[in-house]
């Protein structure tokens, strides 16, 4: 048996369009969605397992699977990645070798869900360009745990329900107390405050007085600056953010943070209020860019903030800040 995972192709390093800052390459505490179809397809003990990019022809993805099915391969598990499904794949196995036909599709209450399983007799005798959406096909209905990845909002679903164990994902690290996961590598500064659910990735830095409540999330290796707050939030990975502020059902991808409730996406960059912490960076110090870019963070002058939650400045008093807003 082979296993043929197919990603976004050219959009799967960046966002992709019409979604908002969502991208296929955002981890979900700790691992990808492809990283963890790879390792459910590798617990059926698939040996052979190959990842291709989306293409508009299907050619490519196709011909992989007439040249498996030519070197013997019986049954060919294909799985378009654009939603992350509970499936049980050894019942789906079962079902597709009881069944009449030589291809079997997995749907739910909403339509096709991008899983197929195909017997290697109906790939030898398409050609190179026949798509398998035109073999006959049998109906799996799956009833179980379902969210389709096309937008920064599914995204934060998918890491709640996992952070409030409604699904199956299981965050990496170390399960520190009741829904906390902390990753060994982590450093969090002792007066931080963080309250379950939440997780806290590889290589992060939690500065003192920081508060990560509601669900929240920091991916590996990002560091969030003095006195921040997250609330409802996820912070992707290599991600700076600068001292005192305030996100609220939020993404912060490098410079740029999308306000789920209000739709609006900011650039934080200019301000030096967020900043893309390089792959290199290495632990136990800041690098310069991260000095300057706090630096400028403290030397902006502050202007009346957007109506978006995400810039609000924690420890301004509130006398001083209705003497700015007048």
């Amino acid at each position: 048996m082979g296993a043929l995972l197919v990603t976004a192709g050219r959009e799967a390093d960046g966002a992709v369009p019409d979604s908002g800052m969502w991208s296929p390459a955002w981890p979900i505490l700790g691992k990808t969605v492809l990283q963890r179809w790879i390792e459910r397809v590798h617990g059926l003990g698939v040996g052979l397992v190959s990842v291709v990019d989306r293409n508009p022809q299907e050619s490519h993805r196709v011909q992989t699977m007439v040249d498996w099915a030519k070197e013997g391969v019986e049954q060919i598990l294909l799985i378009v990645l654009g939603a992350y499904a509970e499936i049980d794949l050894p019942d789906l196995i079962r079902f597709h070798s009881q069944g009449q036909r030589q291809v079997t599709k997995v749907f739910d209450q909403r339509g096709p869900i991008g899983i197929s399983l195909l017997d290697r007799g109906c790939l030898l005798k398409a050609d190179q360009t026949s798509q398998d959406r035109d073999m006959p096909s049998s109906r799996y209905d799956f009833l179980g745990y379902v969210v389709r990845l096309s937008s920064t909002a599914n995204y934060r679903q998918l890491v709640e329900d996992a952070l409030l164990a409604r699904c199956g994902i299981k965050p990496t690290g170390s399960q520190i107390r009741p829904s906390v996961w902390i990753d060994d590598t982590a450093h969090v500064d002792p007066s931080a405050r963080i309250e379950a659910p939440c997780y806290i990735g590889p290589g992060t830095r939690i500065k003192a007085g920081v508060a990560i409540t509601g669900c929240s999330s920091v991916e590996r290796n990002s560091e969030i600056d003095l006195g921040t707050r997250l609330v409802h939030t996820s912070i992707q990975a290599n991600t700076y953010v600068a001292p005192g502020l305030y996100f609220r059902e939020s993404v912060v991808d490098g410079t740029k943070v999308e306000h789920l409730a209000r739709g609006v996406t900011v650039d934080l960059g200019t301000a030096g209020l967020a900043a893309r912490i390089g792959t290199h960076a290495r632990h136990g110090h800041r690098s310069p860019k991260l000095t300057l870019v706090s630096d400028l963070a403290r030397r902006t002058p502050r202007q009346r903030e957007p109506d978006v939650a995400v810039l609000q400045r924690d420890q301004e008093p509130q006398k001083d800040r209705r003497e700015r807003l007048r």
